[in-house]
């Protein structure tokens, strides 16, 4: 890789590498699409990070197909000098397919498959995050949690919907409507503490996670209504 010059507009000008999802910005400028999302969901920025121009998180990002096939087709061509050829990417996910899966969800044949995917498109992008969030699949998660997992005691993807709720958070408006729907939210996520699971441990840490994150953004009515158990099992675990 050292002994070859790799032509500049192959490379993304925030992660300064191959770019191997390329996308076009409204501002016109090219980006790997990782590198982009995570600047605008993750880091929360509003600038395009080579023009400064705006860049609302909600603009679109348009594949450049014709600069991935000249990058594939050079790193082919390359290959001798130890150059991957990179994969074509999957089309990203939009917010059709999220409520599609949102519905089917709910269908008790096809939860566990439907949570199992939506873990895995959790994990891959910071596209894939945003879209979840947009369309309610936090919620989704700790009702599946309270209404399924807790009053049934079952355990079946427990382990899934809380390492959804690791990579999608709720808001607080969504947060305070859902304490309004369902009192036993805490309730539920404090008793995955005395769950028997396999991966007790990581569960038991997404658990916290996702309680520390829910107490940064409950109102006082919510906290006031904890009784002394709850800390309990928290200083317990």
């Amino acid at each position: 890789m050292d002994d070859i010059e790799v032509p500049q507009y192959f490379v993304c000008p925030i992660s300064l590498q191959i770019m191997q999802d390329p996308v076009t910005a409204i501002t016109g400028i090219t980006y790997d699409r990782d590198s982009i999302e995570h600047w605008l969901f993750q880091s929360k920025n509003t600038t395009c990070p080579v023009t400064k121009q705006p860049l609302p998180r909600d603009s679109e990002l348009t594949p450049n197909h014709t600069l991935r096939r000249l990058i594939q087709a050079w790193c082919t061509e390359n290959a001798s000098y130890g150059i991957d050829r990179i994969p074509t990417p999957k089309p990203p996910l939009d917010k059709a397919q999220v409520l599609k899966l949102l519905k089917d969800f709910w269908n008790p044949k096809l939860q566990l498959k439907i949570i199992r995917k939506i873990e895995f498109l959790a994990t891959k992008s910071e596209g894939n995050r945003k879209y979840l969030v947009d369309a309610g699949v936090a919620k989704a998660m700790l009702l599946f949690i309270a209404n399924r997992c807790y009053k049934e005691g079952l355990v079946d993807g427990l382990e899934e919907a809380l390492s959804v709720l690791h990579f999608v958070r709720i808001s607080s408006e969504e947060l305070s409507l859902l304490f309004m729907e369902n009192d036993q939210i805490i309730d539920s996520l404090t008793w995955v503490f005395g769950c028997k699971l396999q991966n007790q441990i990581s569960v038991s840490t997404h658990a916290v996670l996702v309680l520390k994150s829910i107490m940064q953004k409950a109102n006082s009515s919510v906290l006031e209504t904890l009784n002394p158990d709850f800390f309990k099992k928290l200083v317990g675990f």
